[in-house]
């Protein structure tokens, strides 16, 4: 997961990049990338929560489908989360 924080004027805002939800259909496993944006403030005033990819694995294979219809490279998605 990765964290990121910043202020928006005196208020705090945070944001992670991280793995959601895995969905199991027999054999294939479809892992969410989401965005979660909490903030502005010590409560919590807003929830955003982005989804980025979808990454779908068969026993033989792994695609990822981007879901702002941009190209999508596994290993750079991959590096986005740790």
């Amino acid at each position: 997961m990765r964290y990121n924080s910043w202020k928006l004027g005196s208020l705090p805002v945070i944001e992670m990049t991280g793995e959601g939800r895995e969905i199991t259909a027999g054999q294939i496993t479809i892992r969410t990338i989401v965005r979660v944006v909490i903030g502005p403030g010590e409560k919590l005033v807003s929830l955003h929560i982005e989804p980025l990819v979808l990454i779908v694995t068969r026993p033989d294979e792994q695609h990822a489908l981007c879901m702002d219809g941009q190209p999508a490279d596994m290993q750079s998605i991959l590096d986005s989360i740790s």
